[in-house]
């Protein structure tokens, strides 16, 4: 076909049988040029599916650089232990490593400060993410996951699977990886449990508000807030060196309010910062107002209340409880027991809560068997308190309590334990005007006191009585026993003053008991301040009063106390024969007044010249003080023994006895005992010629009679300091 259409397109002539169809040529020409066209395009292509594939050149591409997440770190003041605390336990092995403490503590800060100094060592990545632990919505740990894997370069399809699937593959992503990965704020271990890398070459570094301490293979270290040194040294780096100098006290003032929390301490810097003009003085006097402190704490989005808030919420309904209830005893340290009792719960049921809370970190546990908060915490428990609790609810709930002090005092168990709680229960009972709990309560604890017992105790107890008297005759008894407190400290203006307006009103109300005792009281404040002469009558008085009622304990009392006033009159003749009165009356049991009668009896028989009676009287007023183990009379027992030392010469002795009779009252801190006891010592080193050490001596025993403000006393003692030099005046 190809030849006849050649030929006819040429001109030339068909043969005869096929000259017919000639008018075919030109469309069949058409026809193959069209077919060869197509043939030769289907070969072009046929040709280029042979022929091997020419892919473009890429560039080759960088491995991903390893994540870098760690926030700036804030400046780390004051945790330098702490620091070197983590560093050790890493060093150890400890591949997980929790820092637990309470919120503001600075937790994070110290776990960030690690993590920036050892960042280096994990050359594969620091990874950093934030669990929300102390929000309403902690992140789910498949979520924590997810994000895991994104940062450790895991695609979408890897990324989707069950919480087991997801933690497989993220420590698969890491095995051989040198990783760190920090987790703050955790809410528990349940959280932390899937996200921890199992590689020898990761660590793990997680921050909780609570003591997560049951992850595999984890090492906890728990903050406290910062000692004063510390914080005072936050405060020196937030403020500057300069204004803390210039004004010291204050500063220290805010490092108290602010309990050592770091927290508490940036925000109180950072407003002085941001006031120049202020002094720390002047921002202490405004935290200074409880009601409105936890309020002033805050700055910005940083707040104190708002920390402790948001830790209380997540506690159960019965923690709540035992927070707000047991967080505001008043008092530094409450057990199990006076907690249950203010919570109106079952003994179990607020132990177990308080270790909750222990764990929480609301709640300080120093001892095993004992509890405190701080004062920012307490200050939040009183809110929730307020707040959550009716007022009928918050006065039965201290009622409890001061019933349960009392029945514990009457008992004598283990109320010196309570000693310090019972004077702030009682103070905040006579604000909430619970007077006869309160009377109760003292009339209980008073007679388990002894005349050793710290008598600033003694006086604090009866001041609240005072404050709680509603009635004259509560009234004077409250004053007598703050006269005799003040007798017993040495301070002799008070103790007159006291007892004058104890006579006062026992005489107005003519109540005989109780004029008996204010009386009597008077007598042996007037003696105590250099007025002997004056304090015969009020003695005499108290006497013919208490034999009229028949009181035989208090006539000896009153007769020792006469005992006393006639040897200091130096008048033996009057002081022997009533003291031998005295003794015969006294009957078991054996009692510290047996020893002073002995004791004023000792010295009647000195000074009548009857040493070898008064050595024998001091030594059975000496084994009574042994036997009761009684340190004020032992103190005095000593002071007898060492003037009968000196009487015979023996001034060896006599010093020992009166440097042990000073030891003895600096200790209960019974102020004319160690002025007596300073000038004693004087005395001896006089009779020996140590005219150095006397002057010293005498100078101590003037200093200490004028802080007592007791000027006869004092009086004395410089005069035996002049006899010292008779050049130098008096």
């Amino acid at each position: 076909m190809l030849a006849v259409v050649v030929n006819v397109a040429t001109g030339g002539e068909l043969p005869e049988p096929v000259a017919t169809y000639g008018w075919l040529a030109w469309p069949t020409v058409a026809v193959l040029a069209l077919t060869g066209v197509g043939l030769a395009v289907w070969q072009h292509r046929l040709g280029q599916a042979s022929r091997p594939s020419a892919s473009p050149v890429t560039p080759p591409t960088e491995a991903p650089a390893p994540p870098r997440e760690l926030p700036v770190a804030p400046r780390l003041v004051g945790r330098e232990a702490e620091l070197a605390a983590v560093e050790e336990l890493v060093g150890a092995g400890a591949q997980v490593v929790v820092i637990a403490a309470a919120g503001g503590t600075g937790k994070s800060a110290l776990a960030l400060a690690y993590a920036h100094r050892v960042r280096e060592h994990f050359p594969d990545g620091q990874l950093y993410l934030t669990l929300g632990g102390a929000s309403a919505t902690p992140v789910q740990p498949q979520e924590a996951l997810i994000r895991l894997l994104r940062a450790v370069g895991r695609d979408a399809e890897e990324r989707r699977g069950t919480l087991e699937e997801l933690s497989s593959r993220f420590r698969s992503a890491v095995a051989d990886r040198r990783l760190l990965v920090l987790l703050d704020d955790a809410c528990d271990a349940a959280q932390v449990r899937p996200l921890i890398p199992a590689g020898a070459g990761c660590l793990t570094l997680v921050t909780s508000r609570r003591l997560v301490a049951d992850l595999p293979g984890a090492a906890v270290l728990t903050l406290d807030a910062l000692p004063p040194g510390q914080a005072l040294e936050l405060l020196n780096a937030t403020i500057g060196a300069d204004r803390v100098a210039a004004d010291l006290a204050g500063t220290r003032r805010l490092v108290e309010i602010c309990a050592g929390l770091p927290l508490a301490l940036r925000i109180v810097g950072s407003r002085l910062r941001a006031r120049p003009s202020w002094t720390p003085s002047a921002l202490a006097d405004r935290l200074a107002d409880e009601n409105r402190r936890l309020d002033e704490l805050e700055l910005g989005d940083r707040a104190i209340r708002s920390t402790f808030q948001s830790t209380y919420d997540e506690l159960s309904d019965v923690d709540r409880l035992v927070f707000r209830r047991a967080g505001t005893h008043p008092g530094a340290l409450f057990g199990v027991e006076s907690a249950a009792r203010r919570c109106g719960l079952d003994r179990r049921v607020v132990q177990a809560a308080l270790e909750r809370l222990v764990d929480a970190f609301l709640i300080e546990a120093p001892t095993p068997s004992s509890y405190r908060l701080h004062d920012l915490l307490r200050l939040f428990a009183g809110e929730m308190l307020e707040r959550q609790e009716t007022p009928g609810d918050r006065v039965a709930c201290l009622i409890r309590q001061l019933d349960w002090l009392r029945d514990h005092a009457e008992s004598g168990v283990g109320i010196a334990y309570e000693r310090d709680n019972i004077l702030a229960v009682l103070r905040t009972a006579v604000l909430e005007g619970l007077t006869d709990q309160a009377w109760a309560l003292v009339e209980a604890v008073h007679p388990l006191l002894t005349a050793a017992d710290d008598h600033s105790y003694r006086l604090q107890l009866w001041r609240s009585a005072e404050q709680a008297a509603d009635d004259d005759r509560r009234r004077v008894r409250a004053l007598r026993w703050i006269s005799h407190s003040y007798g017993l400290a040495g301070e002799v203006e008070l103790e007159l003053a006291a007892a004058r307006a104890a006579v006062e009103i026992a005489d107005r109300i003519g109540e005989p008991g109780e004029l008996a005792q204010t009386v009597r009281r008077l007598g042996e404040a007037l003696r105590a301040h250099g007025r002997p002469d004056e304090a015969e009558g009020p003695l005499l008085r108290a006497l013919r009063l208490f034999q009229r009622s028949n009181a035989v304990e208090e006539e000896i009392e009153v007769r020792s106390a006469l005992g006393v006033l006639y040897n200091i009159l130096r008048r033996p003749e009057r002081s022997i024969p009533v003291l031998e009165r005295a003794e015969a009356l006294l009957s078991p049991p054996e009692t510290a007044l047996h020893g002073y009668v002995l004791l004023g009896l000792a010295a009647g028989h000195k000074l009548a010249g009857r040493r070898t009676e008064a050595s024998a009287l001091t030594r059975r007023a000496f084994g009574i003080a042994d036997r009761l183990d009684d340190e004020f009379l032992r103190g005095y027992c000593l002071h007898e023994r060492g003037w009968l030392a000196v009487e015979d010469e023996r001034h060896r002795d006599a010093e020992k006895d009166f440097r042990a009779m000073l030891d003895i009252f600096v200790r209960i801190r019974h102020g004319a005992g160690v002025g007596a006891a300073h000038q004693a010592l004087g005395s001896v080193a006089a009779a020996e010629g140590r005219r150095e050490e006397a002057g010293q001596a005498f100078r101590s025993a003037i200093d200490e009679y004028e802080r007592l403000g007791n000027r006869e006393l004092a009086h004395q003692a410089r005069i035996s300091l002049s006899a010292l030099d008779p050049t130098r005046p008096s």
